[in-house]
């Protein structure tokens, strides 16, 4: 089978581009499929690695800040250059991750061929921007792709699917682990993000606690980590802010407590990364990826945008060691629900369903 990806990025730190890569390096290893990637910003070139099987197509252009009449030759460039492509490359199915004009677009793009729209947002995100009419343009792809079911709940689409993200299971015991007291978080510097929420959380009890330390790691410039710091009291030396790294999941493993303060996240990787490395969770209320994961006692949820409660979760589980332990061995049980063979074979069988309907 031959796949055409159609994803921003395969090099940068978000969720987005980790998960796709490991998609594409599974079905190429595991299934033999030949795999197409069109993205908008530069690549490592490692096609090699794959024997022909992987070929990356670099779009290179980007439609914001662009003028209207800038925007509508953009969108004759992208029509194109797609058109091109598919029928250079022959996918049998395209799978799509954009977001903005090319989603528009790409549906009336060699019609033929049939598409699949993945979905990473959060509905409550997507909603609330010009749902009824992005819903005429999700009826035009083949299979629309959601993270869980409370995200499918959102949408009246009778073309929906919902299939997870998926992680590799470690065979790790929580007392092969050296533990530290740290709190950790992070993620791209972004408002949906919050966490100025963990910063002031931190700052009402961090005197308490002077054998605990708060890292966050953020995507951004040193202005944009310099602005969170401004945050901290100025007595407060164990919350510390660093750049993102490649190696977030080694941090993890090495610390106590994750913590997540996003206003939305349709499913997040990093609360399963944390499962994995038996962190405890805590998390906001937030629609729908923690509701989903954290929603049976795996975690502790809390109200949304209340960090004086925050404040007070992160302090009980600072002093009750058993109740972290408790909570994290109950979350690493769940991972096996989400592991790599599992949810890719309901990839695989989505995309031959696909092809016998289109047949």
């Amino acid at each position: 089978m031959r796949l055409l990806y159609f994803v921003n990025s395969l090099t940068a730190l978000g969720g987005i581009s980790n998960i796709t890569n490991q998609k594409i390096e599974w079905l190429i290893i595991e299934k033999g499929f030949e795999i197409g990637v069109i993205v908008k910003k530069h690549h490592v070139a490692y096609e090699e690695s794959f024997n022909g099987k992987l070929k990356i197509y670099n779009f290179g252009r980007t439609y914001y800040g662009l003028s209207l009449f800038k925007k509508f030759n953009y969108g004759i460039y992208f029509r194109k250059f797609v058109k091109n492509i598919i029928k250079g490359f022959k996918p049998d199915i395209c799978v799509s991750l954009f977001s903005s004009i090319d989603f528009f677009l790409l549906p009336f793009i060699a019609v033929k061929t049939p598409k699949i729209l993945e979905l990473h947002a959060s509905s409550i995100e997507i909603i609330q921007k010009s749902f009824p009419f992005k819903r005429i343009f999700y009826k035009h792809y083949r299979k629309v792709v959601v993270l869980n079911e409370l995200e499918k709940s959102q949408y009246s689409l009778n073309n929906i699917e919902v299939i997870p993200n998926f992680i590799s299971p470690n065979n790790l015991h929580l007392e092969d682990l050296t533990k530290r007291n740290i709190i950790i978080s992070g993620g791209r510097n972004d408002q949906l993000k919050q966490f100025d929420h963990q910063i002031s959380a931190w700052n009402k009890i961090y005197s308490e606690f002077n054998d605990w330390e708060y890292h966050l790691y953020i995507q951004g410039s040193n202005q944009d980590l310099n602005r969170y710091r401004s945050l901290i009291d100025q007595d407060c030396t164990s919350l510390k802010i660093f750049p993102s790294v490649n190696n977030f999941r080694e941090k993890l493993l090495e610390s106590s407590i994750l913590v997540i303060t996003s206003k939305s996240e349709s499913f997040s990787l990093m609360i399963l990364e944390a499962f994995n490395a038996y962190n405890t969770v805590i998390s906001y209320k937030t629609f729908s990826g923690p509701l989903t994961l954290l929603g049976e006692g795996e975690g502790v949820l809390v109200d949304m945008n209340d960090s004086d409660q925050l404040s007070e979760n992160i302090s009980t589980l600072i002093r009750n060691k058993d109740l972290r332990e408790k909570l994290s061995k109950k979350a690493k049980e769940k991972v096996s629900d989400y592991s790599t063979p599992s949810i890719m074979g309901k990839w695989v069988k989505l995309f031959y369903r696909v092809l016998d309907e289109s047949n």
